[in-house]
Order: C-alpha cells, then sequence, then structure tokens
C-alpha cells in the first residue's frame, strides 16, 4: 500500500538477469525513513551487497531509484539515482552513487514502481523491458556494438511510443571503469562507471513505459505551491542555456532543460553541426554540465578547439558511452602535463597531440573498444598511470580520492573555489565515497557565488556585516561564510550541504537550483520565495504530496540518516575508517590554484587544521573522532539502531 507520508507505491521491481525472473519488493517500509532516489537504494543495499562482491561480479546489484518527488509536480524534480558498487571507485570497488535527469524515472514511476533493482548475468545481450506490470527480457544482439544514439533510435522504432531508455554504448560493452549509463542525447549517470555494471551484466539498455501516475495528497495545492517556487527559480537563477543566435563560430542552439519537470533550461542544444574530424559527418545533441568546456576554446586547457571540435568530441564521448569528466578533468590535463615536462608524446602507437582533435577522437574510440594502449586507460587513470609506470605523480595533482578527477575543491584541473572555501568542499570530499559535488554544489552555488558577486563591494563595513549574518543565520557561525576567517567554522556547512546533499538526491531536485539559500539581490542576502524562507522550499513543494507529511525537521533528518547509512554500510563491508577520510590530504597539500581577492597571497593547506575540521565534523555527527565511525548511540537516535551490530 501507498505510505501517507510519501508520494510513493511503496514497490520496487527486482528482477534477475541469470534466471529471468522478476518480482516486486514491498519497500514501502522505508519510504518515511528513507523517502526514495538514495536512501532507497542506500536501504536495499544494507540488504543485498554482503560483504566480498566486486562491481562486475554476477552477484552484484545496480540499484535504479527516482527521487520521491520525480513525476510530480515538484519544479526540477527529475533526477534518478544509479547505485552500486562502483567499477571506477579506487582503490576499493565500493558501494556509491551516480544520478541522471531525462525523463526515464517518471517513467518508471508512472509505470508503478519507487525503484529498480538488477542483479545477476545475462547469457547473452538483452533488453529489459517494463510496461507497468508486463516485465521482460528482449534479446538485443542486434544493438550490442552500437552507440547510445542508435541504439535509441532503434528502441524508439521497436518499442510503443513513449518508451523512455536508459542504455550503455561500447564503452560499458567493453567495460571501461568510467562508462556512463545516459538517457537521450545527454543526460548521463556518469561518475561511478555503472555502465560497467551493465556491460558486465550484459544489459544494454532497460526500457520503460508507464501508463500510471504518481500518488499526489492534494494536486491543485502541490500545484500552487510549484508554480510559486518556480517563479522564484527564475527570478534568483534566470533561465540560461545557450544561444538564441548563431556567431562566427558557433551555430544556433535552443534553450534545453536536463531533467523533468525543470523550468531553468540551462543546457544548450545544437542540431546537425558538421564534425571537424569528420566534416561528412553531422552531430546533433547538448552541451551540458562540464562539456562545455570542450567547446570553448579559452576554457579548457590551452588545447584551442574551436566550437565544431568541441561539440563533435563531446558527442562522440557520449555516443561511446565515456564520462566527460573523467575526460575533461583527467586524462586531457594528465597528457598535457606529461608533455609540459617533454614526455609521452605517444602512447601504445597513438599520438598525443592533442592540438589536434583527430588524436584525441583515436583515444577515445581506443579507450571506449579497449584497443591497445586504450585497455589501459579504460581502466582509469589512477589504475593506468600506476599499470604504465607513467605519471603517477601528476595524478596525484589531479585526483583527490576515491579514483575521480578533482570538482569545486581548489586544486586539480578545476582550481576554484579559493581559500578557505574549499576545505568546506575539501571535507565534503573527506567524508564521502565519491566526487560529492555531484549532488554536492549548495555551498559552492549559495556562498561561494554570493562572495564572488559582493567582491566589487568588499570594503562596504555594511555589506560585510550582511554577508556575516547569512553564515549565523544559515548555518549558526559567521565564519562559516566568512572570506577571512580561515578554517573557523568550516565543519558547520560542510556537515549541513552533506545531509543537504543526500537529502535532495532522496528527493529527486536538481542540485544547481537546490537548496535555495541565498538571493544576492535580497536586502539580507537571503532566499524568500512566497513567504517561505529557502532552507525549507523542499519541504514546501514536498508538503501537499502527502496525506501526513513528515514535518520539517523530520525531513531534514531523512538526509542525516541517508548519509549515516552509506558510511555504515562502507565500515562494515570495507572497514571505513578515519584513515580513509584523511587520504585526501596529500592532494590538497599542492598548491592551491585561485588565489583570494581577499587576502592577496595563496593558502596552503594547514595540516593540523585539517584534522581538527574532522574532529569538528565527527562530534557534529555523533561519530567517534578516533575511527570516524557512526557511536551506537547516534545510530539509535536515527533509527539505525538494529543495524549497529
Amino acid at each position: 500500500m501507498p505510505d501517507t507520508v510519501s508520494p510513493s507505491s511503496g514497490r520496487t521491481l527486482y528482477v534477475d538477469l541469470s534466471s529471468g525472473e522478476s518480482r516486486v519488493l514491498d519497500t514501502s517500509p522505508h519510504a518515511a525513513d528513507y523517502l526514495g532516489g538514495r536512501g532507497l537504494a542506500a536501504r536495499l543495499a544494507w540488504d543485498l551487497l554482503p560483504p566480498g562482491v566486486g562491481a562486475l561480479d554476477e552477484a552484484n546489484h545496480l540499484f535504479l531509484a527516482p527521487g520521491a518527488l520525480v513525476g510530480t509536480p515538484a519544479p526540477s524534480a527529475g533526477r534518478t539515482m544509479i547505485s552500486g558498487l562502483s567499477p571506477q571507485a579506487h582503490p576499493h570497488e565500493w558501494y556509491t552513487r551516480s544520478s541522471l535527469g531525462g525523463h526515464w524515472g517518471a517513467a518508471l514511476r508512472y509505470a508503478g514502481y519507487d525503484g529498480l533493482v538488477v542483479t545477476g548475468r545475462a547469457t547473452g545481450p538483452v533488453v529489459l523491458s517494463i510496461e507497468n506490470d508486463a516485465v521482460s527480457l528482449r534479446d538485443a544482439s542486434h544493438l550490442w556494438g552500437l552507440g547510445l544514439v542508435e541504439t535509441q533510435r532503434r528502441l524508439a522504432g521497436e518499442l510503443p511510443e513513449g518508451t523512455r531508455v536508459l542504455a550503455i554504448g561500447p564503452a560499458g560493452e567493453n567495460r571501461c571503469r568510467y562508462a556512463v549509463i545516459a538517457t537521450g542525447t545527454e543526460s548521463a549517470a556518469g561518475q561511478g562507471g555503472f555502465g560497467a555494471v551493465m556491460g558486465a551484466k550484459r544489459l544494454k539498455a532497460i526500457a520503460v513505459r508507464g501508463t500510471g501516475g504518481v500518488p499526489v495528497a492534494r494536486p491543485q495545492e502541490a500545484l500552487g505551491r510549484s508554480r510559486e517556487v518556480v517563479r522564484g527559480i527564475l527570478a534568483i537563477y534566470g533561465r540560461g542555456g545557450g544561444s538564441a543566435e548563431p556567431t562566427a563560430t558557433r551555430p544556433a542552439s535552443r534553450r534545453a532543460p536536463c531533467t523533468h519537470g525543470c523550468p531553468r533550461n540551462c543546457g544548450g542544444f545544437y542540431a546537425d553541426v558538421p564534425g571537424q574530424v569528420h566534416p561528412e559527418r553531422t552531430y546533433t545533441g547538448h552541451l551540458h554540465c562540464c562539456s562545455p568546456i570542450l567547446a570553448d576554446p579559452k576554457g579548457w586547457l590551452g588545447t584551442g578547439y574551436g566550437f565544431r571540435a568541441g561539440f563533435e568530441i563531446a558527442q562522440v564521448c557520449n555516443d561511446l558511452g565515456i564520462n566527460h569528466w573523467e575526460i575533461v578533468f583527467g586524462l586531457v590535463p594528465w597528457v598535457l602535463r606529461l608533455q609540459a615536462r617533454g614526455e609521452a608524446q605517444s602512447l601504445g602507437g597513438l599520438s598525443l597531440d592533442l592540438a589536434d582533435p583527430a588524436n584525441l577522437l583515436a583515444l577515445l574510440e581506443a579507450i571506449a573498444h579497449r584497443e591497445g594502449v586504450g585497455d589501459i586507460l579504460a581502466e582509469g587513470l589512477p589504475r593506468a598511470a600506476a599499470a604504465l609506470g607513467l605519471g603517477e605523480d601528476i595524478v596525484g595533482t589531479l585526483y583527490p580520492a576515491y579514483g575521480q578527477a578533482s570538482h569545486w575543491d581548489g586544486h586539480g584541473a578545476f582550481p576554484t573555489p579559493y581559500y578557505p572555501y574549499w576545505l568546506v568542499t575539501a571535507l565534503q570530499w573527506a567524508l564521502d565515497s565519491r566526487d560529492p559535488l555531484g549532488g554536492g554544489h549548495g555551498y559552492t552555488t549559495n556562498i561561494f557565488r554570493l562572495v564572488g558577486r559582493l567582491e566589487p563591494r568588499a570594503g562596504d563595513p555594511d555589506t560585510r556585516r550582511r554577508l556575516l549574518e547569512v553564515g549565523q543565520r544559515l548555518y549558526g557561525s559567521p565564519d562559516a561564510v566568512d572570506p577571512l576567517s580561515g578554517p573557523a567554522g568550516k565543519g558547520l556547512p560542510g556537515v549541513y550541504h552533506q545531509d543537504r546533499n543526500a537529502l535532495k538526491d532522496c528527493l529527486g531536485v536538481c542540485d544547481n537550483i537546490f537548496p535555495m539559500l541565498t538571493d544576492h539581490t535580497a536586502p539580507d542576502f537571503l532566499c524568500t520565495v512566497a513567504g517561505v524562507p529557502g532552507p525549507h522550499l523542499e519541504q514546501y513543494v514536498y508538503e501537499p504530496l502527502c496525506a501526513s507529511p513528515l514535518d520539517r525537521e523530520a525531513l531534514a533528518r531523512v538526509g542525516t540518516r541517508v548519509f549515516t547509512l552509506e558510511r555504515l554500510l562502507a565500515v562494515r563491508n570495507w572497514g571505513r575508517s578515519r584513515a580513509d577520510d584523511e587520504g585526501i590530504m596529500p592532494y590538497l597539500a599542492h598548491p592551491e590554484g585561485t588565489v583570494s581577492p581577499y587576502l592577496g597571497h595563496p593558502v596552503g593547506l594547514d595540516e593540523a587544521a585539517f584534522r581538527r575540521l574532522l574532529d569538528e565534523c565527527y562530534t557534529l555527527r555523533g561519530w567517534d573522532p578516533a575511527t570516524g565511525r557512526p557511536t551506537p548511540a547516534t545510530l539509535a537516535g536515527l533509527g539505525l539502531g538494529d543495524l549497529a551490530g
């Protein structure tokens, strides 16, 4: 039966590819405590992932769970979490998650399911087809080897109209450790390498068509509140997106959202763009997330690609099913830094002169098909550099932890934000199981960008007073946002955003919009929509969906519970401890990449101060500072006491 405290069907589909059998799990008991998305997946993983299983093993489980708000009127709520044991994760193939947008998650909800769990391994390539209660495996031999675009095109001709498809490309089929699962031309679960998990299971695609709906307690109120929040989103963030008119170097584009129900349209969609390397071909698709860097000759590490070359590389990456982030912030910076010191002009017979985009395309094809040196590079740079005995020290400057390249940590190939703001994102990195900024831009979006907008007025005492009040009101300390405060107060936003990130992933809302905490145009710099303070907007749109919704405090505790449960799983299965958290410190010891205009000089890592910040985070969480593990009392307080043993 649906749970009255969550817009949930209480049903999760479980499919065993080895036997071809499927059944429905009753997950309604988890709805109130975990909502959906990341929370539901973590709770199922606790039950279904014992220690000792590898990411590419037949016994591994892949968890696909739309957020609890997906398929409802809630704005920008179209995200689906894809979780499981990660082939990309290093040095442990441990449990983590990724997410994607598009319309697939809403289709699964409309088919009557809160989630999908896939285990086993098919005897040959298959498509998992779900149409409401009808679940079947279709032969996919004719699709194996095709790119993501052609796979979806062919399935569109074979399946009923309105079917939504997740698929993998050749990179996933060949178990590239950073292969993506994607839908449409751009929405992809990038980090984690879960495309390789589908490839290992011989699962080419998952096709879903649903003709039902998601239960909503008070539809008109839900729609009204959602419209109010949409107006607030557009007022604060605008619509974003690509250019409406062509320029001398870039063709016309139209704005396009990356996910179901999003009003912002922050991606640019381009059609029929001739290739630079292959002018006889045309490419159609999005530029979004980090992919615009590929097409910006001023923005990508000196390769100097024009729009056509960069767009071609981006679309080839998408079609092969390769994670853009690994290429843009890992592989290419590694190659360029090797060459800057006179090493590796070629590798395994492939030219590494990346000034010619044809050489990068050849490298991507080799990786996706695991041909020659591409077989080694498909392992991901932390493993590949060790195997090659080449540039391991450079990898240490580009990869903070967990086999994933830098992201909003003040270092690496993406050297923002500046000190002291990267201390907060470094804490997020330290306690997570992956790049945390895939769902954790909350601090950088709300605080770092606000501070950047205030730089011209930094000397104004009234501006500074209002900025410090933001820190006090949001986090309980003015030091949490003060550009001159150093490490003081940074543990508070570190923990706050870890929990809010988990809550967002349970609800399925857009990370680049929520939480809506600040508004640089407001007199107090704080966001308010329809009289509702920004920190409570998720609860505002969630409340009318449920007959007896969770209150603000209970909803916020869901994020804390889920983050803690994931930690508990890491402790049980991999012995996670504080020593793992401190593993990011050698990376942070490299010089920061951007200097604060408020300080005027670079600031390095103070190891003792960072350890004290970790102490602060553990204490705020009720974890043992010596081990970094949740205490029995904390677990009991979060309703996890039965898992403590």
